[in-house]
């Protein structure tokens, strides 16, 4: 997990980089840092590798929000998170799609909630493929590409965006399989990637161009998993 830290305070940044050090620990995951003392220091040397950069709002010169323009420009992808003084700052991290802000004081409890979410977030944009042993042989299929999967029978249909690859199976396996990457069942025939869902309505949810009923006994955790996962605290 690589770390950008942009803050004019040296004080800030030394507590910063002893979070990250202790957060490495406890959650035992490597995290590369890298800090910058000022806007210009940091567009000067970026070498736009970045998984998260974590930006103060208030800095002589440029600002973190006018900083966080000029990434947009060229990076789509990294995550953003603000550290200010004050909360409506933050408000100006939705047209850079900040994904969160961090208030000062920092204290860790809070840096590790907000380091955890980064990290979910960082999860649901890694390209990740498993193996399908269809009738024509071993086909990869990048899971961010499969809408649902749907059984039938003996047999478990992967519906993509594609098209649909059906294989020997039991729901039950490919519920295990995918659970971690945020999908979960409407009913027992269907398994929905929540990344992929267009719309909810009444009993019915609109998966790609599919409209898939909601069971009664699956509804209430089937929109409770949809609604953590829009929330980002999935």
């Amino acid at each position: 997990m690589r770390v950008v830290v942009v803050d004019d305070e040296k004080k800030m940044r030394d507590e910063i980089a002893d979070y990250l050090k202790t957060f490495e620990k406890e959650q035992k995951v490597s995290v590369i840092a890298q800090v910058y003392e000022s806007p210009e220091d940091f567009l000067e040397h970026y070498q736009k590798d970045a998984d998260l950069i974590l930006l103060d709002v208030e800095m002589p010169g440029m600002d973190g929000i006018s900083l966080a323009r000029r990434i947009r420009q060229d990076d789509k992808e990294v995550l953003l998170m603000f550290i200010t003084n004050m909360a409506q700052y933050a408000l100006h991290g939705y047209e850079v799609e900040a994904i969160d802000y961090v208030i000062k004081p920092l204290g860790y409890q809070e840096f590790d909630l907000k380091m955890k979410k980064a990290m979910r977030y960082m999860g649901r944009h890694e390209k990740k493929q498993m193996m399908l042993q269809t009738t024509d042989g071993i086909q990869p299929v990048a899971i961010e590409d499969i809408l649902y999967v749907e059984v039938i029978r003996h047999y478990l249909q992967y519906h993509t965006t594609g098209q649909v690859y059906e294989v020997r199976g039991a729901m039950k396996e490919a519920e295990e399989e995918l659970e971690r990457y945020h999908f979960v069942r409407c009913n027992q025939s269907y398994l929905v990637n929540l990344a992929k869902v267009a719309c909810l309505h009444g009993n019915t949810v609109t998966v790609g161009s599919d409209q898939l009923p909601i069971s009664r006994n699956k509804k209430t955790a089937f929109v409770d998993a949809l609604t953590r996962y829009i929330g980002g605290m999935a």
